[in-house]
């Protein structure tokens, strides 16, 4: 459901207002990109409340285990995306900028900067 509101949703690859949301029951869930999320957070909660049922867990190790299943992942794309651009001629820096501001500026309402293009010339969002 999430993937589907941000297929549906973006615009010039920003997320942005979609007005043409079916009215169908089943389809009408997927204008609600909460809907998703709170129906993954709802599962995933059962799940550890079922998986743990009352045993301790390590925090640290947790933790650890994510970083290391999830961070190899993470370096890939942004090496990826890095050398795309890259290629394309675009400048390095503005990436690495682009980067960090994301890691630095939290993220907007909606999900979406009222300037996208501002967003993307400068290293950061004029808002």
């Amino acid at each position: 459901m999430v993937f589907a509101w941000h297929f549906t949703h973006a615009t010039g690859g920003y997320p942005g207002t979609f007005e043409g949301a079916p009215a169908v029951f089943p389809l009408a869930l997927f204008d609600e990109g909460h809907t998703g999320v709170a129906l993954f957070m709802v599962l995933s909660g059962y799940l550890f409340a079922k998986l743990l049922d009352g045993k301790s867990i390590s925090y640290a190790a947790f933790f650890w285990n994510r970083l290391i299943r999830l961070a190899p992942l993470l370096v890939l794309v942004l090496v990826l995306v890095g050398i795309s651009r890259h290629a394309a001629g675009e400048s390095l820096g503005g990436y690495v900028a682009n980067m960090a501001t994301g890691f630095v500026v939290p993220a907007w309402l909606n999900g979406a900067c009222p300037s996208p293009s501002k967003c993307i010339s400068t290293s950061r969002c004029p808002c």
